[in-house]
């Protein structure tokens, strides 16, 4: 379930606006919501951010994998990935 909260531009009510079902998502629309505490009717636009974190890893700059067996169900699905990259390979044998 993923909401944001506004604030109603008519009386300043915080509103929860939910896109359960993908409504509101579109960046190229007009948007509209009715306000639970005024009644009234406001319009809205999406922006949607997308943000990243960068981090080492020296597996991919001439380092060793440190690889993991993936907690697999079931078991015999399990492969083996690398902390620091992600990358997969089979589990040996």
């Amino acid at each position: 379930m993923m909401s944001v909260d506004v604030n109603c531009p008519y009386c300043g009510a915080e509103i929860e606006i939910k896109h359960d079902d993908g409504y509101g998502l579109s960046e190229s629309e007009l948007h509209n919501q009715q306000c639970g505490a005024c009644d009234r009717y406001f319009a809205y636009t999406t922006i949607i951010t997308v943000s990243h974190s960068a981090y080492k890893a020296d597996c991919l700059n001439d380092g060793q994998h440190q690889y993991e067996k993936t907690k697999t169900i079931p078991a015999r699905y399990a492969k083996l990935r690398c902390s620091l990259c992600g990358d997969e390979k089979p589990l040996e044998g």
